[in-house]
């Protein structure tokens, strides 16, 4: 199965930003958010095939958001 929509979560515009062109560029349907938190609600509200996110961000760190994921979408 081909992953088609990804969640890119940083708390680093430019790195955000980056993601974004490439990830873009390649195909992919790209959602940028923030931070960990924003992440949760749009899981909660859309379904993504893929989630890349940074490991150390202020609040929900990445990998706790990861866990809190797979509680939610466990097929992201």
């Amino acid at each position: 199965m081909a992953v088609e929509s990804i969640l890119v979560v940083d708390d680093e515009p430019l790195v955000r930003d980056l993601l974004n062109e490439v990830l873009k560029r390649e195909g992919y349907r790209v959602t940028l958010v923030k931070d960990g938190h924003s992440a949760l609600k749009r899981i909660k509200e859309n379904h993504f095939d893929l989630v890349v996110t940074d490991v150390k961000m202020p609040g929900l760190d990445g990998l706790t958001l990861l866990k809190e994921i797979k509680k939610v979408s466990p097929s992201t």
